[in-house]
């Protein structure tokens, strides 16, 4: 903590600054710089902590005890820099308990080191010998003296300067804790509170004297609890015990010391266990008032903590409320982790510090590099840890002795640790500054410290995320969420969040930046915290992406999402998951033993390997703990040091922590499994991938053998086939579908088909239902669309080429076959296709822009399509391919340091590592396996600076081969050593290959660290075609279709939105559509104020270097009028009814009367009462119907032609001689007194009987469209048979 060896991370990279984008507003790049993929960033909600974030402190020690006492102006101006709202806005606090130096023993401790003791230097005591002084030659008598129980063995008036800090926090801190870095000096084997006399591993606090350290700590609490009205919650009496450094330095034939400026104890394992034991005793004490718990051991780093705690006895460990860890070492983090988690116990980051700042530079404020540290180191301790708080050992640094002693960049914030009253250090008065006040300066870290503590709050919940440049939490009401990422690279980054795991992404939720890049000396935070524009996430695929600056740390505010989605990947209760080892692939089996197996193919194998969850309490959290049971009846449990499958029943399995189980991530998405009783993870031994391989238990290392996919095993659903087959042709459907797992797991599965009574004889489209039983026994169901009809056209399909390109190298790279479509807004289906190439020559490749290419392709019909290729010629560049390959090393020190890191974008982190104990390696080499094949053209390789070690080779080469062939070496490279950081070596190397290599010669006894190693390869320049090869409203192209024209305007009837379809020139481009009358969160203003008007579509076309075009849709639409009806009797007299069905439905009709064609004057409502005038004309209505955001829509009904008036009924009588057919309408005329009897509603000629002026009382038979009542009155009898109505006819009157 206090040593600037311990922790100095150092790696010389240049300086960039720039602003934050949303990525549709940046400029593209120029065509030749290589395209670098977007990091991804995933947060993943459901790994969310089981208790909310306490927050970020401090302990106050040094800076305290230097400055409590300064003039009141520089004190605050301190307080508002360390806890203000502005400033680091810490809301933690670690009290030290000094234990002091003899009083005779003269100043040796650094400015603030010496924090008083609260022993009485006059303790009025006597004894055999006479009086007894507090010099360090009465130690021993002072010690048999001392009673911790005696209220005069004390002198409370000590430490008023750090005491003042207690009064100013009052309000401020949340967590108070006391912690002691020695005891007092007479309590001590040495006699002095900076460790043992020459010797740093000498222990300092015997066993007679624990119970009086502990009298003494206990004491000093309730005391400071009493006279300052504060509470501490924890007490730790140890600091860094079981580290080598704690010496009291006095030379040979000196009297006193001169070097061990700092107090401190070492205090061996056995001892903290004594001493755990005798302050739980004291804090038992009926006297004791304090009701804080004991934290411990703060020890300097996660290695020496597991120690320390695996050499506990049980009791020791059960009496801890909390466990301190600090991070001066980063090695073993997973394992406190894990110790954590087991013991059900908080755990606190409670200390670091540290200097990334060249040590070549000196001290300097503007250095973005010691920010960038920082701020890496934090994600690093947030990810692997999980812990509850994040303390710094001081963010407050002595400025004069950074400034002109040590000359160092420790801390964030400084301030001269000997300040007068006058507000002058007394030091620069000395040396005779012309400026000696005492000035508050901050520098980098202060400004990227800021990005977390001000933005992941007290209350959060931490959360993993899949990018190990980022740590990520959830806001406290489960509302919104932070990302902070650090971006050490001196190149600019387009960065994706990706928020799919969460439950919910609302409407209009966004992504905030707030983004730290350098400041200057002179104005230190001008460029921190700068917030920018709100972007918006996408709601198709919920995702939001921004570019942000080279150097930079950005903290993202995300609005909008809660929940957590039932696909995020998590251990539930009740769910039967299949776990898939990360290194090998294999499963976990449970057969016979715990091995990694071949994953399951038969229903059998498949129950070994299907593992059900049943969670016994923190579901949900990072916390979870579960029981494993496999599908044949057996629960997963540790034996020892080593795993076992045992039979027992689940509530006693609840209860046994040799079958309990909690999952750890630092992604995510891969889980380590640790069993609580042996605070180990399952381990596939040997990191074997063979099928077979055992499982044991091993401590956390972060290895691919130890991480797990889950993977749900009950099917959510089938993933949707699309076929096409011929008219009157049964479809060739596939054997297999793709079902849906929980979990976002997809695995085939037999289908059966039922194809029996499905018409395939007519164009259209015809659904096809399937089903099947999967691997787990469950039955799903599936469904094939099947297009049935002739392919109708090909779609566009495009191949990007550099300039340069032989015509030969093109043609390979064309695409043999394209999609066919029965129609636009149908699916798309692979045929086989010749292009034509004639007429083209390489000179038609050697400039860029496109080159159009013809072909013909050819349906399973035989029918013949015509087919267009656009060849998009941009300018030779190259692109890295490392990340995708398959890398591997001949030695690596651990997993934590394997040689994937080397690919994973970082060129400033901690990559793959040979070191090892005792003789070092030689030589090492790193192998790529390459995603295909390619053409290279250099490799480049960035080494790391472990601290002071110049941790690369003294030469390398890079070798390269193909298809497994002989090695290709390449030359012998010295690897130089810069003045500062560490070396970038950038080797030509060309030609073709699919595996590289890189050998490297180390230097004696010295072992290699790389961070990144990037393969460049020839590729086209990312191509800026932004164009739309089509554009369709449904199935119809949209009029006047030009891919340079941006705007256009269809008609559709009725309320339902036309569907937009679009295709691009570029394959590779994205096409995003929002459909007219859909809301969406485009990426630039003008699709998003298109979007407002509702009756707009757009289709935003983004080429591969983020070129970007908008196309936009205006669709008119109009009401729908589908039917208008008239009802009631067509006869002189009668009245009318109109009746309209519209779509909308709500539209407003308004209707006009017409006859023969001819509006009739008046005649506007809904009825109409029929007069002479009408009689024997076309009676129509004509229905006009509106609705707001609708064209007003027209319709006629069918013509309705009235008869005269009715007479009155007559006498005559008569035989119906008629011979109309009954409902037909269609008798003729009859001879005799009789009525016809065709039906009122066809179109009968009138039947004639002998009754005087007689009229036949059918219709004319022309309205079509609706139903018309004759009301006849009178009496009406129906008679009903053989399916006839007949109508007795009245008499017409004379």
């Amino acid at each position: 903590m206090k040593s600037a060896r311990l922790l100095s991370m150092t790696c010389a990279v240049a300086l960039a600054a720039g602003a934050i984008t949303a990525t549709a507003a940046v400029a593209p790049p120029s065509a030749e710089a290589a395209a670098a993929a977007p990091v991804r960033i995933t947060p993943n909600p459901a790994t969310a902590s089981e208790k909310p974030f306490e927050g970020w402190g401090t302990s106050l020690v040094w800076f305290a005890n230097a400055t409590g006492n300064y003039p009141a102006d520089v004190r605050q101006k301190l307080f508002d820099a360390v806890f203000g709202d502005d400033g680091l806005n810490l809301n933690i606090a670690r009290y030290n308990i000094g234990g002091g130096n003899a009083s005779d023993v003269p100043s040796y401790l650094r400015p603030g080191g010496a924090v008083p003791g609260f022993w009485n230097p006059e303790l009025n005591a006597t004894d055999a010998d006479g009086a007894i002084t507090s010099n360090y030659a009465d130690r021993a008598r002072y010690k048999a003296a001392w009673n911790p129980d005696d209220p005069d063995a004390y002198d409370f008036t000590k430490d008023s300067a750090q005491r003042w800090w207690l009064d100013a926090l009052k309000d401020k801190v949340t967590h108070w804790e006391a912690f002691s870095n020695s005891p007092p000096y007479f309590l001590t084997q040495s006699g002095y509170a900076s460790g043992g006399i020459n010797n740093a591993t000498s222990e300092q606090l015997a066993t007679e004297d624990m119970d009086k350290f502990a009298g003494y700590l206990t004491a000093v609490v309730d005391e400071l609890e009493k006279e300052h009205g504060i509470r501490f919650d924890t007490i730790d009496p140890f600091n860094e015990p079981n580290t080598n450094y704690w010496q009291t330095q006095i030379p040979n034939g000196a009297t006193w010391p001169t070097g061990g400026r700092q107090e401190g104890a070492h205090i061996g394992p056995q001892a903290q266990d004594a001493m755990v034991k005798a302050l739980a005793a004291r804090l038992a004490q009926p006297s004791t008032t304090t009701d804080a718990v004991i934290s411990a051991m703060d020890e300097t780093n996660p290695g020496i903590f597991a120690t320390n705690w695996n050499a506990w006895s049980a009791q020791s460990k059960s009496l801890v409320d909390q466990l301190n860890v600090h991070t001066y070492g980063t090695d073993g983090r997973q394992v406190v982790r894990d110790i954590a988690k087991a013991a059900d116990k908080p755990l606190w980051m409670s200390e670091v510090e540290g200097n990334w700042t060249a040590q070549n530079k000196g001290f300097v404020t503007d250095d973005i590099d010691n920010g960038l540290g920082m701020a890496q180191h934090i994600v690093g301790d947030l990810r692997e840890l999980e812990p509850d708080a994040w303390v710094f050992w001081q963010p407050v640094e002595d400025l004069y002795n950074m400034q002109k002693v040590e000359k160092l960049n420790w801390g964030s914030v400084f301030i001269d640790f000997d300040c007068n009253a006058q507000g002058q250090s007394e030091r620069r008065l000395k040396d005779g500054d012309a400026d000696p006040s005492c000035q508050v300066l901050t520098n980098e870290k202060f400004n990227t410290v800021r990005n977390f503590t001000h933005y992941i709050a007290p209350g959060d919940h931490l959360m993993a995320t899949d990018n190990a440049q980022s740590t990520a939490a959830i806001d406290a009401d489960g509302q919104g969420a932070t990302i902070v990422h650090v971006n050490a690279e001196a190149t600019e980054r387009t960065v994706q969040i990706d928020l799919r795991d969460f439950g919910t992404v609302a409407p209009g939720a966004t992504v905030t930046p707030i983004v730290t890049t350098q400041s200057t000396a002179d104005a230190p935070s001008v460029n921190a915290l700068k917030k920018g524009q709100p972007v918006a996430v996408d709601a198709a695929s919920k995702t939001a992406t921004l570019t942000i600056p080279a150097k930079s740390v950005v903290t993202f505010e995300i609005d909008g999402v809660s929940g957590v989605s039932a696909d995020a990947a998590a251990f539930r209760n009740g769910q039967t998951v299949q776990l898939t080892g990360l290194q090998s692939g294999l499963a976990l089996d449970g057969a016979s033993t715990l091995a990694v197996r071949t994953l399951a193919t038969t229903p059998d194998a498949a129950r070994a390997q299907s593992w059900t969850i049943r969670t016994i309490d923190g579901e949900g959290t990072n916390r979870h703990r579960f029981t494993l049971q496999n599908g044949t009846g057996k629960f997963l449990a540790s034996s020892g040091t080593g795993t076992a499958l045992v039979d027992a029943d689940p509530a006693a399995a609840a209860t046994d922590p040799a079958l309990q189980w909690m999952a750890s991530t630092t992604d995510g998405t891969y889980f380590s499994l640790l069993n609580v009783a042996s605070e180990r993870v399952l381990d596939v031994n040997g990191a074997s991938t063979t099928p077979g391989a055992s499982v044991g238990l091993w401590t956390s290392n972060g290895g691919g053998n130890q991480q797990w996919r889950i993977a749900g095993t009950s099917v959510i659903g089938a993933e949707p086939v699309s076929v096409s087959t011929g008219v009157g042709v049964s479809p060739t459907l596939p054997g297999t579908v793709t079902l849906r797992y929980a979990g976002r797991t997809l695995r085939s599965a037999a289908v059966s088909w039922q194809t029996d009574g499905v018409d395939f004889s007519r164009l259209g489209t015809v659904q096809v239902r399937g089903t099947g039983t999967d691997l787990f026994g469950n039955a799903f169901e599936a469904t094939a669309t099947v297009e049935v009809g002739p392919y109708t056209a090909t779609r566009p399909a495009s191949v990007t080429v550099p300039a340069g390109s032989a015509l030969d190298v093109v043609r390979s790279q064309a695409d043999g076959s394209v999609q066919a479509e029965l129609s636009p807004s149908g699916s798309g289906f692979w045929v086989p296709v010749q292009w034509s190439w004639d007429g083209l020559t390489d000179a038609s490749f050697a400039q860029t822009g496109t080159v159009e290419v013809t072909g013909i392709a050819t349906g399973p019909s035989g029918e013949r399509l015509d087919a267009r290729l656009t060849v998009i010629v941009t300018a030779a560049s190259e692109r890295n391919v490392a990340p995708q390959s398959q890398p591997s090393a001949t030695f690596t020190e651990s997993s934590q340091y394997g040689v994937a890191n080397t690919i994973n974008g970082s060129s400033t982190d901690k990559g793959w590592s040979n070191w090892r104990s005792g003789t070092k390696n030689e030589q090492d080499t790193l192998s790529y396996a390459l995603k295909q094949r390619e053409t290279l053209t250099h490799v480049a390789v960035q080494f790391y600076r472990d601290g002071n070690t110049m941790s690369w080779p003294a030469t390398m080469r890079v070798d390269r081969r193909v298809s497994g062939g002989e090695w290709i070496q390449g030359d012998l490279v010295t690897v130089p050593t810069p003045s500062s950081g560490a070396p970038k070596v950038d080797v030509p190397v060309t030609g073709a290959a699919d595996e590289v290599r890189v050998v490297m010669n180390a230097r004696s006894q010295t072992h290699m660290i790389v961070s990144e190693v990037e393969i460049f390869a020839a590729a086209p320049a990312p191509a800026g075609i932004a164009d739309l090869a089509r554009l369709t409203v449904g199935d119809r192209s949209v009029e006047g279709f030009a891919p340079d024209v941006l705007e256009y305007t269809a008609s559709s009837t009725g309320a339902a939105w036309p569907t937009l379809h679009a295709l691009a020139v570029d394959e590779d481009a994205s096409v995003v559509i929002t459909q007219p009358g859909a809301s969406a969160a485009n990426d630039t203003a003008r699709a998003a104020a298109l979007a407002t008007a509702g009756n707009v579509g757009t289709v935003q076309v983004t080429a591969p270097d983020g070129t970007s075009r908008i196309y936009s849709v205006t669709v008119n639409r109009a009401v729908g009028v589908t039917s208008v009806t008239v009802t009631g009797e067509p006869r002189v007299g009668s009245t009318l009814r109109a009746a309209v069905v519209t779509d909308p439905a709500d539209a407003t009709a308004a209707y006009v009367w017409m006859r023969d064609g001819v509006a009739i004057d008046g005649a506007t409502a809904d009825t109409y009462g029929l007069t002479a005038a009408d009689e024997g004309r076309q009676i129509t209505v004509e229905a006009t119907a509106s609705a707001a955001g609708f064209a007003t829509g027209t319709a006629r009904s069918a013509a309705v032609v009235p008869t005269a008036a009715v007479s009155d009924p007559g006498t005559g009588g008569g035989t119906d001689g008629g011979s109309g057919t009954p409902g037909a309408g269609s008798g003729s005329t009859g001879p005799g007194a009789g009525a016809g009897n065709g039906s009122p509603a066809g179109s009968a000629n009138t039947g004639a009987g002998s009754a005087a002026n007689g009229r036949d009382l059918a219709t004319t038979g022309q309205n079509t469209e609706g139903v018309l009542v004759l009301s006849i009155g009178g009496l009406v009898l129906l008679l009903l048979g053989a399916g006839a109505v007949v109508l007795r006819r009245r008499r017409s009157r004379v």
